[in-house]
């Protein structure tokens, strides 16, 4: 298995590299960018791009405690409020080319990439359109032609494989499609990828026919009849907008109530394990449990559950505690008043998980572990393991009894 990924890896990366250098089918590559007008859409030319407005001018803003933004990794350093124009744009005869990494471009029929809806990430920071990475692309396979109109829910960076950038960067997108009036008119819809269980799911939960559905990891280069691509749910930033949290419960919360026979057994204090992944792990866990098992906590590791599972335990969870990472997207599933306490490395506290506990009123609290060594970037950071100081957790667990007026409490 292990050779097998090293070869994918390796085959991707020489396809890369291989890509900026090898010239073949250049005229794919855009010639330049097609810029929106919102002032005045009839400016638009639509036989190019049809504009549809969802949030013009949309203010989000980041509400934690100083104490909290001060800790936050120096090359993460979040902007307090950021300002997006949502909206989702019709594409005549476009298409889409991806390189399944950091980069997505909508490329109009007149071969310029269309702005607002393509992206491209450089060291996970969002690039201006002209700056996109096909801009820098020789070497382009023919697209596969799909009759009718396609949607892109494509999204750079995790998206592919990683279950919180899928609900926070992929799934969204279909609130702005509903809010643009388009959904009916939809004939696919174009994904990172449905390799893993999450995203099948999660897509047959809304409503999406598998038979609908492109994966981009399968076909990176697609034309169509129409293509129709929104804003990024997070726009060029990292904070995550109000809408987005309250599409994703009032989507999936309806099967928290859900009849079934499931086999995990509801707990109201969850403890998150990180012990399926090879980075960030909580280096003395076992001694963290044992501190744990007199408050009733229990151990479990997020990507061994499928979905309604995931769903049923947060939404009745009183309590849930883990290190920062993607198994803790589930707290979206959580009610209000939930207790959550975050745990980071000292190198490595970013900001999308207190984000979203502020936007979902859960009562959110955070411990800092010691680190051993200077992190310089978020690469560097997330593979730092931790160990808890177990008492910090125990304080906070006493002080839930005798401090539960509070909604949003930090240490």
């Amino acid at each position: 298995m292990k050779l097998k990924a090293y070869y994918t890896k390796g085959t991707k990366k020489l396809k890369k590299i291989l890509g900026r250098y090898v010239p073949h089918n250049t005229h794919y590559r855009p010639g330049d960018v097609c810029r929106i007008n919102l002032e005045q859409l009839t400016a638009n030319n639509p036989r190019e791009i049809r504009v549809h407005p969802i949030y013009p001018g949309l203010t989000t803003e980041l509400n934690i405690s100083e104490d909290l933004y001060e800790a936050c990794s120096e090359y993460w350093k979040p902007k307090k409020k950021v300002q997006t124009d949502y909206m989702v744009v019709e594409v005549p005869n476009g298409r889409i080319y991806t390189d399944n990494e950091s980069s997505v471009a909508v490329v109009s029929q007149y071969n310029r990439l269309v702005e607002n809806v393509s992206l491209s990430l450089t060291s996970g920071k969002v690039s201006e359109p002209n700056l996109n990475n096909i801009f820098e692309q020789r070497y382009f396979n023919p697209p596969v032609k799909y009759n009718g109109t396609v949607f892109s829910l494509l999204t750079g960076g995790a998206g592919l494989n990683n279950i919180s950038h899928w609900f926070v960067d992929v799934l969204p997108r279909l609130h702005l499609l509903r809010e643009s009036g388009l959904y009916d008119k939809v004939d696919w819809f174009y994904v990172p990828s449905t390799r893993y269980d999450f995203q099948r799911e999660t897509l047959e939960l809304l409503g999406i026919p598998q038979e609908k559905i492109i994966a981009g990891d399968k076909f990176p280069h697609i034309a169509a009849d129409c293509i129709i691509a929104s804003t990024a749910p997070r726009g060029n930033h990292t904070l995550v907008p109000k809408w987005l949290c309250d599409y994703l419960q009032e989507a999936f919360l309806p099967y928290a109530e859900e009849e079934n026979e499931l086999i995990t057994p509801d707990t109201p204090y969850l403890y998150i394990s990180r012990s399926d992944s090879k980075i960030r792990n909580i280096l003395n866990e076992k001694e963290l449990l044992e501190a744990l098992e007199p408050y009733g906590f229990r151990s479990i590791v997020s990507s061994g559950l499928n979905i309604k599972e995931k769903i049923r335990l947060f939404s009745r969870a009183k309590v849930v505690l883990g290190a920062t990472g993607a198994g803790l997207i589930s707290m979206i599933f959580c009610k209000p008043g939930t207790k959550m306490i975050e745990i980071f490395n000292e190198g490595f506290v970013i900001e999308p998980f207190y984000d979203i506990a502020t936007k979902i009123d859960l009562d959110y609290d955070y411990i800092i572990c010691q680190g051993n060594k200077r992190v310089r970037n978020a690469d560097q950071g997330q593979r730092e393991h931790l160990v808890v100081e177990t008492d910090k957790v125990v304080e906070i667990l006493e002080r839930m009894k005798t401090d539960k007026s509070k909604k949003v409490k930090v240490a």
